[in-house]
């Protein structure tokens, strides 16, 4: 029988973990789409992940203009989870979107499980990212607003494409919804093959 009190701690752990790598996600997602890093929530961002990452960044260089020290520590975030879920028999841990038990895989499998993760992880960014645009849009006065405009910021590279070639319709801009729709699905393919791949 599982014991409430370790249940309870797994899903405070799930979540913190997944909190703080979703955070270090949207910092990385941020160099890329070059987001106005003197936006209020921008710079929340930034003084939450600088202290873990610039120790990294003494290590690990960038990649062009790809902030890799980043990607790594989200990756490390994520498979320090799974491997705290494992070591202490947690139960269940919060991963790629469901609930999985990784007290019986491998190393290698959790280490495999972790990067599929971090793609859950950047996928989720752009996700939300076109969700808290739509929901901003429709409230009057909250365009413009530090959310709205990083939100903006990230969905744009995704938009601006669709928006070439589907036009408004009726006055509607219906590019946000088939965006939405079409990074869900890519999601569940990519992943869902790659789960397949290694056997997760």
């Amino acid at each position: 029988m599982a014991n409430p009190a370790l249940n309870a701690l797994g899903f405070i752990l799930g979540i913190l973990f997944n909190l703080y790598a979703t955070v270090v996600a949207v910092r990385f997602v941020m160099q890329i789409v070059r987001a106005d890093y003197y936006n209020p929530v921008a710079q929340s961002i930034v003084q939450i992940t600088d202290p873990l990452l610039l120790p990294l960044r003494r290590i690990i260089p960038s990649f062009k203009r790809y902030d890799t020290s980043s990607l790594v520590l989200c990756f490390s975030v994520l498979l320090l989870k799974l491997l705290l879920f494992k070591l202490l028999s947690l139960g269940y841990v919060p991963a790629l979107g469901q609930s999985l038990m990784v007290g019986g895989i491998g190393i290698a499998q959790i280490v495999i499980l972790a990067l599929l993760d971090l793609i859950h992880q950047l996928f989720n960014v752009f996700i939300f990212a076109l969700i808290i645009q739509a929901i901003l849009s429709w409230l009057p006065g909250a365009t413009g607003n530090p959310v709205h405009s990083l939100a903006t910021s990230i969905s744009a590279p995704i938009l601006q494409p669709l928006r070439k070639r589907l036009p408004p319709m009726g006055g509607l801009d219906l590019t946000v919804f088939f965006s939405i729709i079409g990074l869900y699905a890519i999601r569940i393919f990519l992943l869902g093959m790659l789960q397949q791949i290694f056997g997760l």
